[in-house]
């Protein structure tokens, strides 16, 4: 909660309201909750992430709300290509996505949840967003409309096949899920590839997961290869994680 916390106030997503001007309100502010998640990773290790959520099902009036969502049959192909052509395959995770992108409704007001940092701790506290938030009604298309503006900018170009898939003319290809990228390469684009990164990373707070070993829940394993590299590299996809926790 502290790193959420932290995170949001970094991103400057909300000022505070005095309660002077909260009784001038002429809209309803929202309420807001935290909801918790226990993640799985990669080496059975176990993380715990908050995430502090608005409770956007109250919003009215919020005009276009859809964002596309890649596709795992996309991923599924890519996976073939690594296979087929020995690319690199990366994870890149960005931190707080939604948080990245300016709202453009400059009345939605919220009243901060209880367990908040000393100072802002009380519920009765109202900001106003200026950026995206979880569970604001239009923050997945905010946040797709900016990640996409920042990859065109890259000279990447949108496939026509799936609207999260980003090709250069190099041989990066970059596929999009929310705030998970998975990032395919050849040996030769290394170095462009790392000049990527450090453009993604000046605009947003990435989590360089390097290897991928993990994407959308599925588990990648390198049978022959722990790098990846060289045609004929043998891979085979599985779930043993999601599989074991539906049986317990």
């Amino acid at each position: 909660m502290e790193e959420e916390c932290t995170s949001i106030l970094l991103n400057k997503t909300f000022p505070t309201i005095n309660f002077r001007e909260a009784r001038q309100l002429l809209v309803k502010p929202i309420g807001s909750n935290w909801v918790y998640k226990t993640k799985h990773n990669p080496d059975r290790t176990i993380r715990y992430k908050a995430c502090l959520v608005i409770e956007g099902y109250k919003q009215t009036d919020i005009g276009e709300t859809y964002a596309p969502v890649g596709k795992l049959t996309t991923f599924r192909y890519l996976i073939s290509l690594v296979r087929k052509y020995g690319l690199n395959i990366d994870h890149l995770y960005v931190v707080t996505a939604f948080l990245n992108s300016e709202v453009d409704d400059d009345d939605i007001y919220m009243i901060l949840p209880e367990g908040w940092p000393e100072g802002l701790h009380t519920p009765t506290i109202i900001v106003r967003l200026k950026k995206a938030l979880y569970c604001v009604k239009q923050a997945p298309r905010l946040w797709h409309n900016d990640i996409n503006t920042i990859l065109l900018s890259l000279e990447f170009k949108l496939s026509l096949a799936d609207p999260n898939l980003y090709r250069r003319s190099d041989g990066i290809l970059m596929l999009l899920y929310l705030d998970d990228i998975s990032m395919l390469y050849p040996e030769e684009a290394t170095q462009a590839a790392i000049e990527v990164k450090a453009r993604l990373s000046e605009k947003y707070k990435i989590t360089n997961l390097s290897l991928a070993r993990q994407f959308l829940g599925i588990e990648i394993h390198r049978e022959d290869n722990s790098t990846g590299t060289g045609s004929g590299s043998a891979f085979s996809l599985g779930q043993k994680t999601l599989i074991t926790t539906i049986l317990e």
